[in-house]
C-alpha cells in the first residue's frame, strides 16, 4: 500500500538573525469602512544563505521565527525581510505591538500609514 506523500513540518525556532529591526504600520484603505490593516515588517541578516523568516501570532503578540537552511548553502552574509498583514477593526488599532525573537520581547510602535 502506498503511503501519502506529506511534507515534513518545518523546523521553526525564534529568529537569531543579526541586526533585527522591526516596523509596524496601520493603514485604513477606505474612509467609510471601519476596518484597518496592520502591517508588520522585519529585516535582518545571517552569516549563511538559505534561511527563511516569518511572523506568526502568539499569546503575547507576534513571534519572528526562522527556518534554518537544509541541503547546500553558502557561507556568505545574506539579508532577509518578511512582512505580516492582518485586518483589524479601525477602533482597535494598537499603538504598539509586541514581537518576540530569540533575543527577547520588543515593543514596536505602530505608525499610521
Amino acid at each position: 500500500m502506498a503511503t501519502p506523500n506529506t511534507a515534513p513540518s518545518p523546523n521553526l525556532a525564534l529568529s537569531r538573525g543579526t541586526g533585527i529591526e522591526y516596523k509596524a504600520y496601520a493603514r485604513r484603505f477606505q474612509p467609510n469602512i471601519d476596518a484597518s490593516v496592520l502591517i508588520l515588517m522585519a529585516t535582518c541578516y545571517y552569516d549563511t544563505s538559505g534561511f527563511a523568516i516569518s511572523f506568526q501570532p502568539s499569546a503575547s503578540g507576534y513571534e519572528l521565527v526562522e527556518q534554518p537552511p537544509t541541503g547546500v548553502f553558502r557561507d556568505m552574509v545574506t539579508y532577509y525581510v518578511t512582512s505580516w498583514t492582518t485586518g483589524i477593526e479601525a477602533d482597535s488599532v494598537p499603538t504598539h505591538v509586541t514581537v518576540t525573537d530569540s533575543f527577547g520581547q520588543h515593543r514596536v510602535h505602530v505608525k499610521p500609514w
